[in-house]
């Protein structure tokens, strides 16, 4: 439009703060869209693993346009079961008040840790040995091998901070 309109387009998109926007806005859009399923008695699940599983298959099969990526997927249906509810960290770690907390977050997160181990070991349906600490880590390793920046550049963004340009 801006092109139509004979306006300089600023490429707010190629900036962090232009993807962010993008991002968050999607963000709110799901957990709107959660709430209204929740409300219409429908059980719903976010699943960002959908943005980094197979970046380009997945714009292949959305069809996808220059310029757009998958930010986050929404199942939305019919429950069957209900699982148990797995453990939230505590509010004390997610909430701050004033300012973000800078004293020693450790003890918490190892009771969480270990919190997290027991659910695991006792839910119903599948268990596992799993740890949260572990488990998250083992996640940010495997989501570096997906090269979203890589990704992100064939769809059209020049990030400044991408080193694939």
């Amino acid at each position: 439009m801006a092109q139509k309109k004979g306006i300089d387009n600023p490429h707010f998109e190629n900036t962090l703060d232009g993807v962010m926007v993008g991002i968050i806005d999607a963000a709110l859009a799901m957990q709107n869209a959660v709430v209204a399923a929740q409300a219409a008695g429908l059980g719903s699940c976010c699943v960002g693993y959908a943005r980094t599983a197979n970046p380009e298959k997945i714009a292949e099969i959305l069809k996808l346009p220059e310029g757009t990526f998958v930010v986050c997927a929404l199942t939305l249906g019919i429950p069957r079961e209900s699982p148990d509810v797995k453990p939230k960290q505590p509010l004390s770690l997610v909430i701050h008040h004033n300012h973000y907390r800078t004293d020693d977050m450790a003890p918490e997160l190892e009771q969480y840790d270990r919190t997290i181990s027991e659910y695991n070991r006792h839910r119903s349906g599948t268990t596992s040995e799993n740890d949260w600490c572990a488990h998250i880590l083992d996640y940010y390793r495997i989501a570096l091998g997906y090269d979203m920046e890589g990704y992100l550049n064939k769809q059209g963004f020049k990030l400044p901070f991408s080193d694939k340009k």
